[in-house]
């Protein structure tokens, strides 16, 4: 499937990093979107004339890993799973194509996403100094967070030609941890999740009309809480609340 999609995307007009920084998105709203890995090219093709692609030196296919933190009592996990509008995740990103490595704290506070980042030299299991700071400046309190879960995937960067808005298109994801980087359950495996990233949500989109079209409704989905319950058993992680979404996305995986 990369290959097929790298060919296909090499038939968009591409953009470089900096052109990339005119829909930066830091404080934005998230539209997200999930279906078939097998529906991506078709998807693609619709969508290339409203979209330029992310081309770094003939690259529009990039590899990320994230380490995520919680503490012990599952904070962040939990307060996903009870939908609370003001909730934090926690997670050393690095680009594997760059070897950046980024210490973020993403704070979703009403539907609306903050994220902000400082430079990390990549993994770890305790945080000191700047970083330590870093962190008790965004959660607004110290926490005693650990490592939880790892998790790989690709994603191809897209921006609107006209408008200020961003599409990630994450696929290959897998979840485990450093001493077992592939756990044996992989949910999202051959699922694709799409993020529509925009100052306010426009469902004029060229995509959101497509996923309207497609009857692809916006499902709001979690990496992390995904991962999360693949390695953790529900003796350990409460996610009853997540039953609707774990159903939908063994549809996906069994259509």
């Amino acid at each position: 499937m990369k290959d097929t999609l790298t060919k296909l995307l090499h038939t968009f007009h591409g953009i470089s990093l900096e052109e990339l920084s005119r829909a930066p998105l830091m404080n934005r709203t998230d539209e997200k979107f999930a279906f078939r890995l097998a529906e991506l090219p078709d998807i693609l093709e619709v969508i290339r004339p409203f979209y330029d692609v992310l081309n770094i030196e003939g690259k529009v296919i990039f590899d990320y890993t994230s380490q995520y933190f919680d503490n012990e009592y599952y904070r962040f996990f939990n307060d996903h799973h009870r939908s609370l509008p003001h909730r934090y995740k926690v997670r050393i990103r690095t680009y594997i194509d760059s070897n950046a490595s980024f210490l973020e704290v993403k704070e979703k506070i009403k539907g609306r996403t903050d994220k902000k980042r400082i430079a990390i030299e990549g993994f770890t299991d305790t945080f000191t100094g700047e970083h330590a700071e870093f962190l008790r400046k965004r959660l607004k309190e110290d926490l005693n967070l650990h490592p939880v879960m790892i998790n790989s995937y690709r994603r191809i960067t897209l921006v609107n030609k006209t408008s200020e808005e961003r599409l990630t298109i994450d696929f290959d994801v897998t979840n485990g941890s450093l001493d077992s980087p592939v756990h044996k359950e992989q949910t999202l495996s051959q699922v694709v999740i799409a993020e529509l990233k925009q100052p306010k949500l426009n469902r004029n989109s060229p995509f959101y009309q497509l996923m309207k079209n497609r009857r692809i409704h916006p499902f709001r989905i979690s990496k992390f809480c995904f991962g999360m319950m693949d390695l953790y058993d529900q003796y350990v992680l409460k996610s009853n609340r997540f039953k609707a979404k774990r159903l939908f996305i063994h549809k996906l995986n069994t259509k």
